[in-house]
């Protein structure tokens, strides 16, 4: 597999992993750092569960709903995980 010359840990898998919903779900998380994303064909989480956040534990946001949007949040870090272009 080629991979791109110069790319962080975090950029390639942000590059090469699919996840399940989109940025559509209007929450902040999709732009922070401590986000992970479902990944398509994952069958393991519950349907309405969009990802994990791993800085802040359960039973505060931990696993990020489609229901709850998040707009706001003391642990949001600037990331660079951006979804696969098509």
């Amino acid at each position: 597999m080629a991979t791109k010359p110069g790319l962080t840990p975090e950029q390639f898998l942000a590059e090469v992993l699919t996840p399940e919903r989109s940025r559509d779900t209007g929450h902040i998380c999709w732009d922070c750092k401590h986000f992970k994303p479902v990944q398509k064909g994952s069958k393991f989480p519950p349907a309405d569960t969009i990802g994990w956040c791993t800085m802040i534990h359960w039973p505060f946001y931990w696993c990020i709903t489609d229901a709850n949007v998040v707009k706001k949040c003391y642990a949001f870090e600037k990331g660079i995980y951006t979804t696969k272009k098509k």
